[in-house]
C-alpha cells in the first residue's frame, strides 16, 4: 500500500512538472510572434511620417521620394518669428532636395523676412538687389513668396520649378505668387510672379 501511495504521488508531481514545462513552452512561442508584430507595425509607421508634407502629389510629378528627414540646421528666416515653420530633406535615390518653408502672420511679416534675407543671401551673406540677376548660390534653388508664406527650395539637381508651381497649385491651391526667383546652377536667376497659374515679368516695385 505504500509504495502505491508513494507511486501515486512521483506520477502527480510528474504530470504537474509536465505542464508546467507545456506551458512555458507555449509563452515562447507567443512572445517572437508578438515582437514581429510591434517591429512590423513599427516600422510601417516610420515609413508613412511625411512631417506634413505631401509626398505622394510630389511622385505624381517626378520626384520620386525614397523617404524624408527633418532638418535641425538654422536658416536665416527662422530668426523673423515665423508661425509656423517646415523644413525638410527630400530623399532621392540619387540625390536629395532642401524644403523649407514659413508660414507668417501677415504680409509685412513676410516681406520683412524675405527683404533681411535678400540683404544677407547664403553663407557668404550675399547683399542682393530686388529683381537683379546675378548667381545667388552654387546650388540650383527656387524661392516662392506669397501674402504669408516663404518657401525656398533647393538641391545639386536641377530644379523643375514649373513642377513645384503644379504642386503648390494641387496641394493647397496656389494660383498666385507675388514673387519666384529661379536659378540653375552656374546661372543667373530670373524674376517672375505668377497670376492664376501664368507666369508674368516682374516689375522692379518691392
Amino acid at each position: 500500500m505504500k509504495k502505491a501511495f508513494f507511486a501515486g504521488i512521483i506520477f502527480l508531481l510528474a504530470a504537474c512538472g509536465e505542464k508546467k514545462k507545456e506551458v512555458l513552452r507555449d509563452m515562447k512561442d507567443l512572445t517572437p510572434k508578438s515582437e514581429r508584430d510591434y517591429t512590423q507595425q513599427r516600422n510601417e509607421k516610420l515609413d508613412t511620417i511625411d512631417f506634413g508634407f505631401n509626398s505622394g502629389v510630389a511622385n505624381e510629378l517626378g520626384l520620386n521620394l525614397s523617404g524624408i528627414k527633418f532638418n535641425k540646421v538654422p536658416m536665416f528666416p527662422d530668426r523673423f518669428l515665423p508661425k509656423s515653420t517646415k523644413k525638410l530633406i527630400l530623399m532621392q535615390e540619387v540625390d536629395s532636395t532642401l524644403f523649407c518653408q514659413w508660414s507668417f502672420k501677415d504680409s509685412t511679416e513676410t516681406k520683412n523676412a524675405f527683404y533681411n534675407w535678400l540683404d544677407c543671401f547664403d553663407e557668404k551673406c550675399k547683399s542682393i538687389k530686388f529683381g537683379q540677376t546675378i548667381n545667388f548660390q552654387k546650388n540650383n534653388f527656387v524661392i516662392l513668396v506669397n501674402d504669408t508664406s516663404l518657401t525656398y527650395i533647393s538641391s545639386n539637381k536641377k530644379i523643375q520649378q514649373e513642377d513645384w508651381l503644379k504642386f503648390f497649385e494641387k496641394t493647397e491651391e496656389i494660383k498666385n505668387w507675388k514673387i519666384v526667383i529661379h536659378q540653375n546652377s552656374k546661372s543667373k536667376a530670373t524674376w517672375f510672379r505668377v497670376v492664376d497659374g501664368k507666369k508674368e515679368p516682374l516689375n522692379n516695385q518691392k
